[in-house]
């Protein structure tokens, strides 16, 4: 499984390929799926199932997990929870408030490398120091691993202030060799202040690197 160990034993998770079964899909979410691409219709099927899945482990009926005007998932009532694809995987995390989870952030990637080319958009100045200083046959894979950090701790974050923000609000600090990452404020999001951490559990497994964090 692409998630396992990823999370801890309070939140759920689930994962499948992607779906053609549009079968499943409740009509509120159909709804917002009318006029989509083939392709983004299977990812959000996909989605959903999965995110009903760690539902049901978790106990919990199924219900309809519609889309608000942000594009982000309204989760019911009680539940936080984040569901990410890859092209030919998807993956859902949830958890209970009850269980002192706030909010859940999850990020799923192909492990292919990305060119240094992108480096400049996604990395603050820290972090492409940090790269520079890595073998350059690592730089693209390590430059893929900051992505999916980032994505991640951008869902989860967006739980909790509902504001968006670019790749240059947070730096990340790797701990590959700990399936580990650190993210750090580089602005003030409310709540959270300049320099404030988030620590999440990263990893390649499968072809993918996969990125999973909670806030408690």
């Amino acid at each position: 499984m692409l998630l396992k160990g990823i999370f801890d034993a309070s939140v759920s998770v689930a994962e499948s390929t992607l779906s053609e079964d549009t079968a499943t899909l409740y009509p509120e979410e159909r709804l917002a799926m009318v006029g989509a691409f083939k392709r983004r219709l299977r990812e959000f099927t996909a989605g959903r199932s999965c995110a009903r899945e760690a539902m049901r482990q978790l106990g919990l009926p199924e219900m309809a997990i519609p889309i608000g005007p942000d594009r982000a998932p309204i989760w019911p009532l009680g539940i936080t929870g984040s569901i990410s694809h890859s092209s030919t995987r998807c993956a859902a995390a949830v958890a209970r408030h009850s269980d002192g989870i706030k909010a859940v952030g999850l990020d799923v990637e192909e492990e292919t490398p990305l060119d240094d080319f992108f480096a400049e958009e996604i990395c603050t100045s820290r972090e492409r120091d940090w790269l520079d200083q890595q073998p350059s046959s690592k730089r693209g894979k390590l430059l893929k691993a900051i992505f999916s950090a980032k994505e991640c701790t951008y869902k989860c974050q967006y739980q909790l202030t509902r504001r968006m923000f670019g790749f240059e609000a947070v730096h990340i600090e790797l701990s590959l060799a700990e399936e580990a990452f650190a993210a750090y404020f580089d602005h003030e999001v409310p709540p959270f202040r300049l320099a404030d951490r988030l620590r999440g559990s990263i990893r390649f497994h499968e072809g993918h690197v996969v990125a999973g964090m909670i806030v408690r």
